[in-house]
């Protein structure tokens, strides 16, 4: 997964086409890390889905911009330029399928 920094997180966001994800974290969150690893996986299987991650601690104004309410959350833009929030992740099959169906979708 490829990190945005602070400076360039709003142009890709307005910018880039979807889809894509991106995932939202802080470091010490423990369950961050386990939804981390369940991404690693995701990537594995759906490699030509892009996933990027942020960290809030660093990018306060994206939470604020796209109203993240906790961490970890999957953010999904679509190619339309919609988007969701994801907050639960029961499995990686699950997430699998949803990733899966988003880049169908678009």
């Amino acid at each position: 997964m490829r990190e945005w920094t602070g400076a360039e997180w709003r142009r890709e966001w307005e910018q880039k086409p979807g889809p894509f994800a991106v995932f939202v974290h802080t470091p010490l969150c423990g369950t961050c890390k386990a939804v981390r690893r369940m991404l690693e996986v995701a990537a594995e299987i759906l490699p030509d889905f892009p996933l990027i991650e942020a960290n809030i601690n660093v990018m306060p104004d994206v939470a604020q911009s796209l109203q993240i309410e906790s961490v970890p959350c999957l953010l999904l833009k679509r190619k339309d330029g919609s988007w969701t929030k994801i907050y639960r992740f029961p499995s990686v099959t699950e997430l699998v399928e949803r990733l899966r169906s988003e880049r169908e979708m678009s």
